[in-house]
């Protein structure tokens, strides 16, 4: 394969630190969002926020700067670009964010609008916190919103859920399978902030004993500082899948809360682990075991290690399986043969592709698009973004145990397929 080809595959997976600021913001209800920057930049975040969230661009707007305000200043525009909001919505809170050109030109976003006197807060991003990925720009955005809450009277058994992003696939499913796992087990979920709380559950985070951390490279920077402002400790615990790992999850987090119990939960995952057994028998008795040659896991850290455990001790053999992380992560599962990161490994993740002979893919579109270019032989379906050729309308989740039973039963789909 040509480099120019694999740079074409690989390199644009990402999104940037622009999108993953948006994407957060936007998931605040009654937020408005305007880019102060050109058109080609906000089009590209409002339409992947967009995607998953069906509605965004009715509150995402844009400066539309020109050539010469990246000379004199964007203040014209963005004062005409906060005005026009005033014209057609009455938005809650309103979020200006530069872009990366606007940047460099280093205007003072909130003193600027701070001067309009406009009748709903502004809440601007430090310029030079706009650099990077995604995941930089979740992060920036939500010690941005940090930087608005207060202390507050510690509230027992109660926790924030950090890391959920609601245009992650699923994720507004599986932050709805977190929340009822969590009161299932008498715990309350004060805020998930990125995961749709609105924005006084957000600004109550500092009442939570506890900070569980479900995707270190979008929430463990504000467990951080949270524990920091506000004596808040955290715990890194990725994101629960199967029955097992799910009661596994659970048990975690009730040993550090010191609070909480487990008969419920463990009552409905005992139900569904028989359930599961049963259909799964009855099938491997037609169709023999559920086996690959091979796995290829290309996601989200804590979706791919998370998966990855879960499909290798409950629910299929394989030879081999290895793991493209999205992203950076130091965290490893010795249910993987490799782990690799995209944009870091890349000569081992191209042998990956070249050697392929075949076996399950559970990725986003970039990677079985990829495969079917080399002309690979695969079964799988998607557990990331992009999805360009699968949707998704229902409310089930891929984490959780309502998420058990999604993947096993699209586990046996992809063997059945082949």
């Amino acid at each position: 394969m040509s480099r120019s080809e694999w740079e074409a595959a690989c390199h644009h997976g990402s999104t940037c630190a622009l999108t993953g600021s948006a994407a957060f913001f936007d998931s605040i209800p009654g937020s408005f969002t305007v880019v102060n920057g050109p058109l080609w930049c906000y089009f590209y975040a409002m339409k992947y926020v967009d995607n998953e969230n069906p509605m965004a661009s009715m509150r995402f707007s844009c400066t539309q700067v020109g050539p010469n305000s990246l000379v004199y200043g964007t203040e014209d525009d963005l004062c005409k670009g906060l005005s026009s909001i005033e014209t057609y919505a009455k938005p809650e809170r309103v979020f200006a964010l530069n872009n990366c050109s606007v940047s460099l030109v280093g205007d003072d976003v909130q003193g600027i609008a701070d001067q309009m006197d406009l009748p709903w807060p502004v809440y601007a991003m430090d310029s030079g916190g706009m650099k990077g990925s995604f995941e930089a720009g979740y992060s920036a955005a939500s010690l941005r919103i940090e930087k608005e809450m207060k202390t507050k009277e510690k509230i027992p058994a109660s926790v924030n859920v950090l890391g959920l992003s609601t245009v992650h696939m699923k994720g507004r499913e599986d932050a709805e399978e977190i929340r009822r796992l969590l009161s299932l087990c008498g715990i309350r979920v004060i805020s998930m902030p990125g995961g749709g709380s609105n924005w006084d559950d957000i600004m109550g985070a500092p009442s939570a004993s506890l900070n569980i951390v479900v995707r270190d490279e979008l929430g463990l920077s504000l467990a951080k500082q949270m524990e920091q402002d506000f004596g808040t400790p955290y715990m890194s615990c990725g994101l629960p899948y199967g029955t097992d790992g799910t009661m596994a999850w659970l048990s975690e987090i009730i040993e550090k809360l010191r609070a909480g119990e487990l008969t419920r939960a463990s009552h409905e995952a005992a139900k569904l682990k028989e359930f599961l057994l049963r259909k799964g028998n009855n099938l491997e008795s037609l169709w023999g075991p559920l086996w690959f040659d091979a796995v290829l896991i290309s996601a989200p850290p804590s979706e791919a290690l998370g998966i990855a455990e879960t499909i290798r001790s409950e629910w299929i053999d394989t030879a081999r399986l290895v793991i493209h992380a999205q992203c950076e992560t130091k965290k490893s599962t010795p249910a993987a043969d490799a782990i690799r990161v995209v944009m870091k490994n890349e000569k081992e993740i191209a042998k990956d592709y070249e050697d392929w002979q075949g076996g399950l893919v559970l990725s986003s579109s970039h990677e079985t698009h990829l495969l079917r270019r080399m002309g690979r032989s695969f079964t799988g379906f998607h557990i990331a973004l992009p999805s360009h050729d699968e949707v998704h309308f229902s409310d089930l989740p891929q984490c959780g145990l309502r998420g058990a039973g999604y993947l096993y039963e699209q586990l046996w789909n992809a063997k059945l397929r082949k």
